[in-house]
């Protein structure tokens, strides 16, 4: 037997208990079942319309009910009757829902893309290929902000292309009435706020060090370099030396263990490590600069990235450059490093940058040809350390 605890919904809430379906609700009844019961059970409004709904949910009393604790979500306008037209099936949902006309339920329709996911993928990426050309004159006629770096603008061309080109096609192929108008609204908006603010690049180059734009990842003390007009700042020469003592204490126990390993590796007949291998341990033995054993208690709020946009176009190049690591620090100055195995102009103008900008830059080189000295830029030359990896273990 089903009994009710404390005060009954009949006593608390007979408005609501006078909307009770008893012939559906089976042994459970207004007198027995708590206010605030989380079961499902069957309700008939004084229109007629019926429905399943959690007791709960029918003894509280959110805007839509205005005062009427009684209410029914239909004859208020809550929820309306919609049936799809493909599908046929009928269900009620919001006003808003009915009038973006949707042509299967959400059953029908997840069951539907299964079966036709193959083909519309293709379909779709033909069409978004064949609508190139209509959304490059789109975007032409789209204002930009005067002050907007040309670097930037054409990351934003790029996104904004890729987002137009697949509405269009998703209004060709699936019938989306009005996605390619809808994208073209958000991704001008987005060009118009784009270029960030100098509080924008503060901030967050105070809370983590990155800035996003565009989906991607930006170094944002960077863009705060940009955005105050400031002129260079360098870090103190015997504090970057500290960064750089520290940096090679890490590239030393690096050798060392790469070494080791290089040997045991040779010894089970496989070849020495590649240039992209070293690069990719030397990459991770750099993070570890955020170590508690390195920089001590604030090593816990520090903050590692790879591969973050600064507002730098390298020469030759028509897109901004991108930093190797950077160790973003609370309170000090980001740890800027750049890794190459051979002579990059691109690594030195990305790092003269950085130095400008108030961070700690460093040139870790390995490999082969000669080393470009930079002012305020610290070079950390393992050339003969990463050939001793290559030797080790050989005869």
């Amino acid at each position: 037997m089903v009994r009710s605890l404390g005060v009954s919904l009949a006593e608390a809430y007979p408005q609501v208990a006078a909307t009770w379906l008893q012939e559906r609700n089976g042994g459970l009844t207004p007198e027995k079942a708590s206010p605030k019961m989380a079961v499902d059970v069957w309700w008939r409004c004084p229109a007629g319309h019926e429905w399943q709904e959690r007791i709960g949910n029918r003894t509280s009393m959110p805007k839509w009910k205005n005062g009427d604790i009684a209410a029914c979500r239909e004859c208020v306008g809550y929820r309306v009757s919609y049936t799809y037209p493909v599908c046929k099936h009928t269900a009620m949902v919001t006003p808003g829902a009915a009038a973006r006309k949707r042509d299967r339920c959400w059953g029908c329709q997840s069951q539907w893309w299964q079966e036709n996911e193959p083909r519309l993928k293709a379909e779709l990426s033909a069409a978004a290929k064949a609508a190139a050309g209509r959304a490059g004159e789109l975007l032409d006629a789209v204002p930009l902000p005067q002050d907007m770096p040309a670097p930037l603008a054409t990351e934003w061309r790029w996104w904004a292309s890729k987002h137009l080109q697949g509405a269009i096609a998703a209004e060709e192929i699936m019938g989306k009435e009005g996605a390619g108008e809808e994208s073209l609204a958000r991704v001008t908006a987005m060009g118009a706020r784009l270029l960030p603010s100098t509080e924008d690049a503060g901030r967050a180059a105070a809370t983590d060090g990155v800035l996003r734009l565009l989906d991607q990842a930006h170094w944002a003390e960077g863009w705060l370099h940009v955005r105050t007009g400031r002129g260079p700042r360098p870090v103190p020469e015997e504090d970057l030396e500290g960064a750089a003592i520290l940096l090679g204490d890490i590239l030393a126990d690096w050798s060392q263990g790469a070494a080791e390993a290089a040997a045991q590796n040779r010894a089970m007949g496989h070849r020495p490590p590649a240039t992209a291998e070293i690069t990719r341990s030397l990459t991770q033995a750099v993070t570890s600069f955020r170590d508690e054993n390195v920089i001590g208690p604030i090593a816990k709020h520090a903050r590692t990235y790879r591969e973050l946009r600064l507002p730098v176009v390298p020469d030759g190049k028509g897109r901004f450059g991108r930093l190797d690591v950077v160790i973003w620090l609370p309170g000090m100055s980001d740890l800027v490093v750049e890794i190459d195995s051979r002579p990059n102009a691109a690594s030195a103008q990305k790092l003269a940058f950085a130095r400008d900008a108030g961070a700690y830059p460093l040139w870790v080189r390995f490999g082969t040809g000669g080393i470009e000295k930079i002012d305020g830029v610290m070079v950390l030359d393992i050339r003969e350390a990463v050939q001793g990896v290559l030797n080790a273990g050989a005869s």
